[in-house]
């Protein structure tokens, strides 16, 4: 692919740009040109990863070569290179190429944004950074579980020199093996051959690195930023996935202290002074006396803390109540440097001394508070108007108390009540106020999601003065969109605070999900608004056992909270994916709008060819922060602010993290699937405007249930997907007329007469009938169910064989429509005509009555057949049934040899008996192909 010129700068791109991208690149070269900021929307799949990855290399080269040229003459502008530099950069002589920090949420998302890199023909010095926990190999190290303790430690050995792979990275860092693209994990398995330390390696790199990737917490965090001596000046910083970032900077200059963590703080002294000599110093200039005064500090504040006014459980207090206190125990901004000098120097005493036998996060809470005290006295006045101070507490038992100040004889106190004290930063300015004065060379911040870009702006206190909002690239018929307002027995579906734990609502949204499940093929994800909200359904669905019914169509999975499990969860739903079961038709994944399956995955094609959003997710008002922000927004509103107001940022919260579940539907531009929000409030007008544009002209609203499930039946139809347990047991739901109310009601009363009214959706879960019933196969499907449909030449199943296979149940039921139903097949050879005894006949069939099954001609090697194949084993012959379902659906006799052999490998007799079944024209090949194989 030749170069593309954008704004006069040579881009390499690996494909043929479409025009969206084409404007993606033109607005990040423009923000550099101009050294100024930049909010880029581009919907995910439209691939902006690799559109700002060329965009900005591409330019940084062209800046590169215009300072070698300045090298070797001043003013000097080949083929306009100032123009393709801009004035921005080309005024600032002496300043040096800059940098690149490519920030994301995820290391897992770094990896892919790295994977895109090697796509490119662009090969930069880079550097990956991370935490200890992902880069260190040391066996002593890695096994210390406190944080604090693991870094102590890791420096204590550093400084001795005694960690072998810390020694190794000065010698080895030169081999060229580095100058390779290498994301967090290969760098890993790199250095680990090569015994150096990953740690320090990526440290190394980082040195002389054109780009940086690392998650956008080690930025925005002042103390991370400190600790990795990063330096963001003349730096270009892109925050990919950025429609987070408001909360990060809002959580990374908040803090919360508890009673408990000052006793802590307490015990801590009481360790450290235990473990110094009398009246000496330790090895980092430690004295006793230093640490006796910091447990008078703790010990004043404590009391302090115990007398702070708090109105019930919990409420908003002064601002300045927190300052009041540092200032009362003799905490001021002229000693606070040597208060947080006193209180590193402990950390490193404790974390060497005591190492894992520090309890919980007890030795964190030094380093925190020393960082609570930074940001309480080290702000100004305007700062501190962006902050709220609450107060709240909770009663805990004597019996239950189990911090060191408890047990100390200073602690007199005899209230038992924890209190917390809560200061939260609501504006994200302040963090980025911050990057405003590390001098940075421009800012792009670049989603999915980050509509509306006026307000986003405006509560980030910076200017942007470049923004795009990008169309999607897929055609409109690779997208389906439906509001699913009422269930298929005709409740309404709102999953309201009021109506979320209805038994009426909740059996409902069961069916309407296990109804859509069996015509949906592959991978579905299911998002409820909260993680209470879904166990409240899930643990619903299972005592009625209407989840049990969803595991027979699909596995189902339920993202769990832990970061580890949820990988081991992911893994299996992709097997499963990948590898089907013979009666299930994929895999569903229950999980929650903001967790962790919401953003950052790809689950492209066939992982999710549906995403499910059950409700709106909006935080809980009752939570006193959401409260508070809702109040201290409105507050700003109310002076004039250009932010949002309390309820605009409320349902902002809500649209987006909808709008992040929804684009795990489409993933590239040949990727296609379907949006069902089974919440009759999306279909209103203020709802669906919030929805992203590149779904808005998409969304259908559905009263009538079964018109959805037609569309969606008629969707995949047309992309040519049918699922594989549809497609075992029947055609798959063909709706030729949707099937009306007064049939809803006809089954219903059907049902009522068999018990009383109130049992009615107890026992009837599923009332959305299927063109067709549905025959679920609870037991194993017998050899006949196999050959019912083969299309033998002279071998026609006997009339007793093709009869249905016993009465429905109340879930199953029968069209009224005749011509809606199954044709019977024509029988051409019949010996003796039985009365019907089911499918599953031919398994509990001695092998003396074959004889009154099959043709006379076929008889005796029919029988010795399935006599032998009775002998093999369940396994086995679930295995020989399904070989002989490709074989009738395919008539690939290539396959059918394949199949036997690996099942029969070491039984010849059962691979070379299978004649009997086969078509005649069919025989021949089969030898042929059984013969090449031998």
């Amino acid at each position: 692919m030749p170069p593309i010129l954008i704004n006069s700068v040579e881009v390499d791109f690996p494909f043929e740009p479409y025009d969206c991208q084409i404007d993606y690149m033109k607005q990040v070269i423009s923000s550099l040109q101009n050294k100024t900021n930049a909010i880029l929307e581009s919907p995910t799949g439209t691939g902006k990863t690799l559109c700002i990855l060329c965009s900005v290399l591409a330019w940084r080269q062209t800046c590169s070569a215009q300072h070698q040229l300045q090298g070797f003459a001043r003013g000097a502008d080949v083929f306009g290179i100032n123009d393709a530099v801009g004035e921005g950069a080309a005024t600032e002589a002496g300043t040096g190429v800059p940098k690149i920090i490519y920030a994301s949420r995820t290391h897992s998302q770094i990896s892919q944004v790295i994977k895109e890199l090697k796509n490119t023909v662009y090969k930069p010095k880079m550097a990956v950074i991370g935490s200890r926990d992902q880069l260190c190999l040391h066996p002593k190290v890695m096994n210390i579980t406190n944080q604090m303790a693991k870094i102590h430690t890791c420096r204590a050995k550093v400084k001795q020199r005694s960690c072998v792979h810390y020694t190794n990275v000065e010698q080895k860092i030169t081999d060229k093996v580095f100058n390779e693209i290498m994301d967090i994990e290969e760098l890993v398995e790199v250095t680990k051959t090569k015994t150096m330390c990953p740690y320090y390696t990526s440290r190394e790199l980082f040195k002389s690195a054109d780009i940086i990737f690392m998650p956008y917490n080690y930025l925005i965090d002042q103390k991370i930023r400190k600790s990795q001596n990063i330096v963001l000046k003349n730096a270009i910083v892109i925050f990919d996935e950025a429609h987070n970032i408001e909360k990060v900077c809002e959580e990374a200059f908040s803090f919360e202290l508890t009673s408990t963590d000052i006793a802590n703080c307490i015990g801590n002294c009481d360790l450290v002074i235990d473990s110094l000599a009398d009246d000496s110093a330790s090895e980092n200039d430690l004295s006793k006396e230093d640490v006796v005064i910091m447990k008078s500090i703790f010990l004043s504040l404590e009391r302090e803390f115990q007398n702070i006014k708090i109105n019930g459980k919990g409420s908003i207090i002064d601002k300045e109540t927190f300052k009041s206190l540092l200032t009362k125990t003799k905490i001021t901004s002229e000693n606070q440097n040597l208060i947080s000098e006193v209180l590193q120097k402990m950390e490193s005493v404790l974390s060497i001394n005591f190492n894992n036998k520090i309890l919980g996060s007890s030795l964190a809470v030094l380093g925190n508070f020393s960082e609570m005290v930074n940001l309480t006295l080290g702000h100004d006045e305007d700062t501190g108007k962006q902050y709220i101070c609450y107060g709240s507490k909770e009663f805990r038992p004597r019996s239950q108390s189990t911090s060191w100040a408890w047990k100390t004889k200073e602690n007199t106190l005899d209230k038992p009540d924890i209190i917390k004290l809560s200061y939260w930063c609501f504006s994200p300015g302040v963090a980025m106020k911050d990057f405003i004065r590390q001098d940075i060379y421009s800012i792009i911040l670049t989603s999915g999601t980050l509509s509306p870009l006026s307000s986003f702006s405006a509560e980030l206190k910076i200017p942007f003065p470049i923004t795009l909002q990008n169309p999607h690239v897929i055609k409109n018929d690779q997208l389906n969109v439906q509001v699913i307002c009422h269930g298929p027995d005709g409740v309404e579906l709102t999953s309201s605070y009021n109506n979320r734990s209805n038994f009426t609502y909740l059996r409902s949204l069961g069916s309407t999900i296990i109804n859509f499940l069996r015509i949906i093929p592959k991978g579905v994800l299911v998002f409820f608004p909260s993680y209470m909200v879904a166990n409240t359904c899930i643990s619903f669905w299972k005592e009625k056992n209407i989840f049990e019914k969803m595991e027979k169509i699909k596995t189902c999975f339920i993202e769990p909270k832990s970061k580890n499990e949820c990988k081991e969860v992911l893994d299996q739903f992709d097997k499963c994916i990948r590898e089907p079961s013979d009666v299930k038709t994929g895999a569903v994944l229950f999980a929650v709008c903001r967790g962790k399956v919401s953003e950052g995955i790809d689950f492209s094609d066939v992982h999710g060819r549906a995403v499910i959003i059950t409700g709106l997710p909006f935080p809980p008002r009752q939570d006193p922060k959401v409260a508070a922000k809702i109040s201290f927004l409105d507050a700003e509103k109310r002076k004039g602010g250009s932010g949002l107001g309390g309820n605009e940022w409320y349902i902002q919260q809500c649209t987006r993290a909808v709008n992040q579940a929804v684009g795990r539907v489409i993933r590239h531009r040949n990727d296609y699937g379907v949006v069902l929000f089974m919440d009759k409030r999306f279909s209103y007008p203020s709802n669906k405007e919030q929805l992203p544009k590149w779904v808005q002209g998409s969304v259908k609203v559905h009263d009538r249930f079964g018109a959805s499930m037609k569309e969606v039946s008629g969707f995949f139809k047309k992309h040519n997907i049918a699922s594989t347990k549809l497609s075992a047991l029947d055609p798959g739901p063909s709706f030729t007329k949707p099937p009306s109310m007064k049939y809803y009601l006809f089954e219903m009363n059907r049902v009522d007469r068999k018990g009383p009214s109130t049992s009615v959706m107890e026992e009837n879960v599923e009332v959305t009938p299927p063109p067709k019933r549905i025959c679920r196969p609870e037991k194993r499907e017998s050899l006949v169910t196999s050959l019912r449909n083969c299309d033998a030449g002279d071998f026609e199943m006997p009339a007793s064989l093709t009869a249905s296979q016993g009465t429905s149940n109340e879930t199953d039921y029968k069209t009224p429509d005749r011509s809606l139903r199954i044709p019977k097949k024509r029988i051409c050879i019949v010996r003796e005509k039985k009365a019907d005894s089911g499918l599953e006949q031919l398994k509990n069939t001695e092998t003396g009555a074959v004889s009154k099954l099959y043709p006379s001609d076929k008889v005796e090697k029919t029988k010795a057949y399935l006599a032998k194949l009775k002998k093999v084993g369940e396994v086995e012959f679930k295995n020989f049934t399904n070989v002989l379902k490709e074989y009738r659906s395919t008539n690939d006799i290539e396959e059918l040899v394949k199949g036997m052999l690996k099942l029969f490998a070491d039984r010849r007799d059962l691979v070379e008996g299978l004649r009997v079944f086969l078509k005649p024209g069919d025989i021949e090949h089969y030898d042929r192909y059984l013969s090449e194989r031998e």
